[in-house]
């Protein structure tokens, strides 16, 4: 996890030192982040067999007009899957279209996992669609994640979620209580590690910024039992901490 965490900070650093120069002709910004969860939950499922995990990301966004914006960017972070894998590593890239309130998202996101027992079936791709409205006093967002070939040859896979973002204007911290619900759906959920072909999961949590730190805490839970869960304790209900920081250039 260390060599993953280095990369993406030597890959940081040599995009923000060539922003200034690009930034004279293109409108491009970089922004990094860094942080700790005390567990990674994904969908509800703990990454991080229950445990704290390091993350951190670095993304570039080019603004060819007032309306859309091309990224792409790397994110990681440490996982335990009780077999050697020990990081996750995220490439993706898409496009962003704000039309007055209206925002939409495509893309696709590449997971990639390494480790000692880390295997090529673990890796897959994800394409996305999303869309928010923006209602000032309320956020609601809905997507659709789509891979044809998910987890661990688990066959084609289907991830449908709605949220929605409440802001909080009382005091300088921002605060915003933070809901979603998803469901995904998996044929073949026993390469995946379940004994169900889709599931629910669903969190509800409340995040306050400052100085360009956000710390959170969330209840995140599915519908999945600890016999369906492979007799794991990672599809749990938790309450998940989380401090981040990030930055853009």
């Amino acid at each position: 996890m260390t060599k993953v965490i280095f990369r993406a900070a030597l890959v940081a650093l040599g995009l923000v030192a060539a922003a200034p120069a690009i930034a004279a002709d293109i409108p491009l910004s970089v922004a990094v982040n860094a942080g700790v969860v005390s567990d990674y939950k994904f969908r509800g499922i703990s990454q991080s067999n229950n445990d704290p995990a390091v993350q951190g990301g670095v993304e570039a966004a080019l603004a060819p007009n007032d309306w859309l914006s091309i990224y792409a960017g790397l994110w990681a972070s440490s996982v335990d899957f009780n077999n050697g894998t020990d990081a996750e590593v995220d490439a993706y890239g898409g496009f962003r279209g704000t039309f007055d309130k209206l925002g939409l998202d495509l893309g696709f996101i590449r997971y990639i996992y390494t480790g000692q027992g880390g295997t090529s079936a673990e890796n897959y791709t994800e394409f996305k669609a999303a869309a928010s409205y923006d209602f000032g006093f309320v956020l609601p967002s809905a997507g659709i994640y789509y891979s044809p070939d998910f987890y661990n040859n688990s066959g084609r896979a289907v991830y449908y979620t709605a949220g929605v973002a409440v802001p909080i204007p009382v005091t300088d911290l921002s605060p915003v209580i933070k809901a979603n619900i998803g469901k995904q759906t998996i044929d073949k959920p026993a390469n995946f590690g379940i004994t169900k072909d889709d599931y629910i999961d669903y969190n509800i949590g409340l995040f306050a910024t400052y100085w360009g730190f956000t710390a959170g805490v969330q209840f995140v839970d599915t519908n999945l039992s600890k016999t369906e869960c492979g007799g794991l304790k990672t599809c749990d209900s938790a309450a998940v901490f989380s401090l981040n920081y990030a930055y853009t250039f």
